[in-house]
């Protein structure tokens, strides 16, 4: 396998340097609230796109929210925040 040019690496190294410092700043940025429902979203899409079967293609963003956040209202224990905004809002007992 050949080695890439030094110029190349070094360069990549920068982009994902900036990438990593774009999502701190991002994640900074927010509320502990909005950390809280960005974390227990993200994670539960995450384990959702892994369970799911592949041959049926990818859903409808619509369909893909609608699981993610019945998922996470499933498990408040490992999600808390979506299930505190929904004890908060009465959506859930």
């Amino acid at each position: 396998m050949a080695e890439l040019p030094e110029s190349l690496v070094r360069y990549l190294a920068d982009r994902d340097a900036q990438r990593a410092d774009a999502v701190n700043a991002f994640l900074a940025s927010l509320t502990d609230r909005e950390r809280g429902l960005v974390h227990d979203a993200a994670v539960m899409g995450y384990v959702q796109g892994l369970m799911g079967d592949r041959r049926d293609g990818c859903p409808k963003d619509s369909r893909v929210m609608h699981v993610v956040i019945d998922a996470c209202l499933a498990l408040p224990d490992l999600y808390p925040t979506v299930s505190a905004v929904a004890r908060q809002d009465g959506e859930q007992p």
